[in-house]
């Protein structure tokens, strides 16, 4: 697999923007970046890129739109990536009514912080000030309700997890081990990051998580399974994973998890 820089990011999201400015700028209002990219902090090669539509209407369609938009860029800057992230350049859309009416996923309990924090504007007009703020209860519930739903999916793929256990890895394509090893460490960051929600603790940025994680549980093996895939993440970040370290993180995200359970 080739290697990308940042500026394949760059180029991509711009011309992602100036499509989306030039071809629907008349139900567009704004473009925000989220996450990794909007923080400063992605990893080229490895991070996805969250792009938020605020539209005035048509929500359904101009999904589907900026979806192709999207794709077509995608094959143009990160073709071979493809085989290891489905989207490089994730889209979601919402509308100004969802945002006044407390509806839209940008001032969804746990997921409103990150936005107001991390957001960064790429085109058009600031709408955070649009945002109702929802109170602390209701960010803390919605932290609760996304953590279980990580735990009924993992629950439902237990034994999916277990076999892995037994699968050679030297027989595994490289593209595949890469999709484990990125979906292992979303698995455990963002599993850490709702728990530290739903405890009314609001961090999205690897290190933040693993320091408020450390400071807030005392289980030794809790944390000492989310240090060491911060260590290898680390790692991976400008190598791939050795066929035993790359085990190990699949095997601690399934135990990270269902220890987190036992949590009060």
């Amino acid at each position: 697999m080739r290697s990308y820089s940042q500026k394949d990011y760059y180029h991509a999201v711009s011309e992602l923007v100036d499509a989306i400015a030039e071809k629907y700028r008349n139900n567009v209002k704004a473009i925000y970046s989220g996450g990794s990219f909007a923080r400063g902090d992605f990893v080229p090669g490895r991070s996805d890129v969250d792009i938020y539509i605020v539209a005035k209407d048509r929500k359904e369609e101009l999904q589907r739109d900026l979806q192709g938009e999207a794709l077509e860029i995608e094959r143009k800057y990160f073709r071979e990536l493809k085989s290891v992230i489905d989207e490089v350049l994730g889209v979601t859309v919402t509308t100004q009514k969802e945002i006044e009416e407390e509806r839209s996923f940008l001032g969804a309990g746990f997921e409103y912080s990150n936005f107001i924090n991390e957001g960064r504007l790429l085109w058009g007009e600031d709408i955070k000030t649009l945002i109702p703020r929802p109170s602390r209860e209701k960010q803390k519930e919605s932290a609760e309700a996304y953590l279980e739903q990580v735990y009924e999916m993992v629950s439902n793929q237990e034994k999916r997890f277990k076999l892995l256990k037994w699968i050679p890895l030297k027989l595994v394509p490289r593209k595949n081990k890469e999709r484990w090893t990125r979906g292992a460490f979303n698995l455990t960051f963002r599993t850490a990051a709702l728990f530290l929600g739903s405890k009314d603790i609001y961090v999205s940025k690897k290190e933040d998580i693993v320091y408020a994680f450390k400071q807030l549980i005392n289980e030794q093996e809790l944390c000492g399974i989310i240090s060491l895939a911060l260590s290898l993440w680390e790692k991976w970040k400008a190598q791939p994973l050795n066929d035993k370290e790359t085990k190990l993180l699949l095997q601690n995200s399934l135990r990270f998890v269902k220890g987190l359970q036992q949590q009060p």
